[in-house]
């Protein structure tokens, strides 16, 4: 997941690469890769990428986070 302010040329302006290409070659067989060149590592490099959607997310619902919780017991 990428933030806006992570695109935004004016906070951060990282660039992110969605490659469909290497060396001249497509990537059939690996697939269209998300690819940070200021990650360190490659933390977010991401293959196999089949959709691609930018928008706003929706804030939980009450209680939506439940079952997330560590039990105390």
């Amino acid at each position: 997941m990428l933030s806006r302010a992570e695109l935004d040329a004016g906070f951060a302006g990282s660039p992110m690469l969605l490659a469909t290409r290497l060396d001249g070659e497509d990537l059939d067989e690996a697939g269209v890769q998300l690819v940070v060149p200021s990650d360190r590592c490659g933390a977010r490099y991401v293959s196999a990428v089949t959709h691609v959607w930018f928008g706003t997310l929706s804030p939980p619902s009450p209680g939506s986070w439940d079952g997330l919780r560590p039990s105390r017991g």
